[in-house]
């Protein structure tokens, strides 16, 4: 609508500039024919009645105005007419505006992108091939061959994000397992992993994390082994690998504070440590990212709930609930020597500090968990 708008008030500026210089287009483009001239002065004698009969009549003056205005603008017209057509171009310009065609059908998303950068390069590229050696036109040459530049910028871009990325196979065990169910891109992934602080090897008994006196600086998530979490000398619960060793912290926890459990490692392991406080800054502005993370983190929470809740009950009453080997998530104690003592936070703090690595062996059990879309 604002088109039309602006469409009819340049009309109507164009009409009365050609209204008022009809002298020089006459001396232009030649006299208008007897017919014309006999119209227009009929029109002036008719104006001339009309405005001596009534001074309101305003919007038939206008009118018979603009029908002089038409029949010059007609006349003009038929002036600028081309009477002879050039031969076709040569074939560099055919094939040029061929690509500039083609990138017309440029579909969405970023291989949509990609493809119209292409075909824009190529088409620049022949139409500045065109001014060189065809128009022999330096300004021609120069234009395109700029335009060509700044497409093959683009593409270079295009091209390096959208390179395969590899991770080891370890950080790819983590990208399968936990980040791809919920849609995360490797481009994602791979901003994620830019936050990394390091991948620590721990070995058999090695505190991981003491209690009251470990700041809480880092997000770490178990690659391989297993780490038993403990509190004033009493076992709460077992992390495995692919499972976070400090998710509770992450929810209103500041990297001032400290850790209120201690962590040890029950076999060697290897643990992948994030900068807390850079992680959180890159995920900032990325609202899907926020949410993958809540998620997988929060989902941790609820598992180390379960298994602490159980590890309560088993101490409690000095066996273990009968429920434990139907869970998908619960871990399941093997108990090789069964008179050792009851509950399972004696036989964890027996394993930690024995000798013989045998006294009891925890078997891993499958994770079967459905993913939910974020």
């Amino acid at each position: 609508m604002k088109f039309w708008w602006l469409l009819l008030v340049v009309l109507c500026v164009l009409s009365q500039v050609l209204a008022d210089d009809n002298s020089t287009i006459e001396e232009d483009y030649g006299p208008l024919n007897e017919d014309e001239e006999a119209d227009a002065t009929e029109d002036d004698l008719h104006l001339e009645n009309q405005d001596e009969e009534s001074d309101g009549d305003s919007y038939h003056n206008w009118f018979n105005s603009s029908k002089y205005n038409i029949s010059v603008i007609a006349t003009w017209l038929q002036n600028i007419h081309c009477v002879k057509w050039a031969p076709p171009n040569h074939m560099y310009f055919q094939m040029a505006n061929t690509f500039f065609f083609l990138s017309y059908l440029a579909p969405n998303g970023t291989y949509g992108i990609l493809y119209l950068r292409c075909t824009l390069l190529v088409g620049c590229a022949l139409f500045a091939l065109w001014g060189w050696t065809v128009l022999c036109s330096l300004d021609a040459f120069l234009w395109n061959a700029n335009f060509v530049a700044i497409n093959f910028v683009h593409v270079c871009v295009l091209l390096y994000y959208l390179r395969p990325i590899k991770f080891s196979r370890e950080i790819e065990e983590v990208y399968m397992a936990l980040f791809y169910p919920l849609k995360v891109s490797r481009h994602q992934f791979k901003k994620v992993l830019d936050c990394m602080k390091e991948i620590r090897s721990l070995r058999y008994q090695e505190v991981y994390a003491h209690e009251k006196s470990t700041k809480v600086d880092s997000l770490s998530l178990v690659l391989s082994g297993k780490l038993v979490v403990s509190q004033n000398g009493r076992a709460l619960h077992i992390v495995f690998p692919h499972q976070f060793l400090d998710s509770p912290e992450w929810f209103g926890v500041s990297t001032d504070e400290y850790f209120q459990v201690s962590i040890t490692a029950m076999e060697e392991a290897r643990v992948l440590l994030w900068h807390r406080d850079k992680l959180k800054l890159s995920i900032i502005t990325d609202q899907f990212l926020q949410a993958v993370f809540d998620h997988i983190l929060g989902r941790d929470v609820v598992k180390k709930l379960m298994q602490v809740s159980e590890t309560m009950a088993a101490s409690n009453n000095g066996n273990l609930p009968n429920n434990f080997d139907d869970a998908e998530d619960k871990p399941m104690l093997l108990i090789k020597k069964p008179g050792d003592g009851p509950g399972i936070s004696a036989l964890i703090n027996r394993q930690i500090q024995a000798a013989d690595p045998n006294a009891w062996r925890l078997g891993r059990i499958e994770e079967t968990d459905h993913e939910t879309t974020v």
